[in-house]
């Protein structure tokens, strides 16, 4: 049987066009080419010189082995390549023609499926146009992307040949190998497809070292890296990505006080363990968000421990790691501490991690975030982060067992207390910081060159939370014709106007306003170190971007990106934290 040369070949996805090469991919194909990330992903020796590509180009004109992938919007920009090897072999039944498949992709186009929807139209044509009768996929066992594209393709699982390959450092490699043949393209039994697909892509892992590697089928040694705690492990020579485990569970060496934790981690069990949420298969996202020392991270790590699956801690982004996570064919949990330092750079990474589009398996996703800085994507979007529990001031009950546990001089209790109720945020480090002052000094410490936040203010804010923003003048209006003379907004919010007749109770204004205008109306007690409210200052965690008008509205921007109404009641001396009535 003649292989068929076509001079120009074009054909298209619903987002792409694969084509021949053309003189004018020089540069787009050197720069794939010349790239030893995708050379040592792939298998081939990366290019030194554009004239390396111009004489491949030359040769791939008119062979019909080799494809230039592009978007439609942007047909003149080479994003990957897709090459074709034939071999034929002579049987009883006559020639076979099997085509060996190779691809890669420009890293900054990974991740959108654009690979998966490549080898769909190919193996159309192929099959069809150039009579192959069957498509075989060669892949490095590190290469989990490759891995990935195969199966979703329909490719099955053949097997692991040992020492078969060379890479371009002229290394002797294994090679997985995964087929499909004309029958199965032809006359596809999906039941029989997707066991075959199911064996395939159940891993079993090899310890190499103590280093847990992936590979699917049944040529390894173990079914899973089983329970414990893990880190991403990068081999330094292969850049292969593995699992190494850590510990086989959180430990702490310390008392662990109240975190107000117990009802979020309750839901998110129940939530995660639930007949209906396992049904979705979906990945599950929470964020613990707070200032350092207010016990989110230590949160985390009980949330970990009470579920009792694989913990994998990311604290880096690593090459690879988007397909490595979403291939891992176990439920487990991700733990990214401080997320918004670790991901700064590659968000997108983040996002698509915990969408879970390509998952094998689903996975929780708990993020610890000092300040809700991560992308705005995430954040009111249940279907990525479900859950967000904030953590800030210490409990009553934590303020008090911390004291009773560590401050040897009993009686100075009540005065240790006072300082306590004059800071502007607790936390664990500074209530400790204190005790340690009063245990080394005898006295607790009364001037200000302890480094701790004091308060010297509070302020009664009402918030109408969940507010529209094009309401925000309606609403301002409508309260300001309502009020009568000396009358305060706080007032008039209180001032009762009949009887809700479902709730069985007092209507007051407040609750007109939250029926009209959709939104929750909140009084609440903020503590400040200064009295003035300016343009740029911070209150809890939102920022003041106008200052109050003369009814005491003012706008401000929450961490996490929204602008809110807010409106200035009155300004009291000296704040308590937990001896007053915030």
């Amino acid at each position: 049987m003649n292989d068929v040369k076509p001079q120009k070949i074009g054909l298209a996805t619903d987002r792409l066009i694969i084509r021949t090469p053309e003189e004018d991919d020089v540069k787009d194909i050197f720069t794939l080419m010349s790239d030893q990330e995708i050379a040592a992903s792939t298998g081939f020796r990366p290019m030194n010189t554009l004239s390396e590509a111009e004489g491949k180009i030359r040769r791939e004109m008119n062979s019909g082995l080799m494809f230039c992938i592009s978007e439609k919007d942007l047909p003149g920009k080479v994003l990957g390549v897709f090459e074709i090897t034939p071999h034929k072999t002579n049987t009883v039944s006559g020639e076979k023609c099997n085509y060996e498949i190779c691809y890669f992709i420009h890293k900054e186009f990974r991740g959108k499926g654009y690979m998966t929807e490549v080898v769909e139209r190919m193996k159309r044509y192929l099959f069809d146009e150039r009579m192959a009768d069957s498509l075989t996929i060669a892949v490095l066992p590190r290469n989990d992307a490759s891995r990935r594209v195969a199966l979703k393709s329909g490719f099955t699982y053949e097997g692991l040949e040992r020492k078969c390959g060379m890479n371009y450092l002229d290394e002797i490699v294994d090679l997985e190998y995964y087929t499909l043949y004309k029958e199965e393209y032809l006359n596809p039994d999906e039941k029989v497809r997707k066991e075959k697909q199911t064996i395939a892509s159940k891993q079993k892992w090899i310890n190499d070292g103590g280093i847990l590697f992936p590979i699917p089928g049944y040529a390894s040694l173990l079914t899973s890296p089983g329970n414990g705690i893990f880190r991403i492990y990068e081999h330094p020579q292969t850049k292969r990505l593995g699992l190494e485990k850590i510990d086989d569970t959180f430990r702490f060496d310390f008392k662990i006080y109240d975190l107000d934790s117990e009802e979020i981690i309750s839901k998110i069990i129940k939530t995660w363990t639930s007949d209906l949420f396992r049904v979705s298969n979906k990945n599950l996202g929470v964020i613990f968000n707070g200032l350092k020392g207010t016990g989110k991270t230590i949160a985390a790590k009980l949330l970990c421990n009470r579920i009792g699956l694989p913990v994998i801690v990311i604290s880096k982004p690593v090459e690879g790691m988007l397909e490595f996570i979403q291939s891992l064919h176990f439920e487990g949990i991700i733990l990214i501490d401080e997320a918004e330092k670790t991901f700064r750079e590659e968000q997108e990474v983040l996002l698509k991690m915990i969408d879970g589009v390509y998952n094998d398996m689903r996975k929780l996703y708990i993020l610890t975030t000092n300040k809700l800085s991560i992308d705005e994507n995430l954040l009111g979007r249940p279907g990525r982060i479900r859950y967000i529990k904030e953590f800030s001031n210490l409990s009553a009950k934590a303020v008090n067992d911390i004291i009773d546990d560590n401050l040897k001089d009993t009686s100075l209790k009540e005065e240790v207390l006072k300082v306590v109720d004059s800071l502007e945020i607790s936390t664990i480090d500074i209530l400790k910081a204190i005790i340690d002052e009063c245990n080394i000094m005898g006295a607790v410490p009364s001037d200000s060159t302890l480094n701790i936040p004091k308060a010297k203010y509070r302020m009664q804010i009402i918030r109408f939370d969940n507010l529209d923003l094009k309401s925000h003048q309606e609403l301002k209006g409508y309260i300001k014709d309502h009020l009568v003379y000396n009358e305060t907004v706080a007032d008039w919010l209180r001032k009762i106007i009949g009887t809700d007749e479902n709730k069985k109770k007092p209507k007051k204004n407040m609750d007109l306003i939250n029926e009209m205008f959709e939104c929750d109306v909140d009084i609440e007690w903020q503590a400040t170190s200064s009295l003035a409210t300016y343009i740029g200052k911070r209150i809890g965690h939102s920022t003041v971007i106008s200052e109050p008008d003369r009814y005491g509205f003012f706008t401000v921007e929450s961490d996490w990106g929204d602008t809110e109404l807010w409106c200035l009641c009155n300004e009291i001396d000296i704040p308590s934290l937990y001896r007053g009535n915030l």
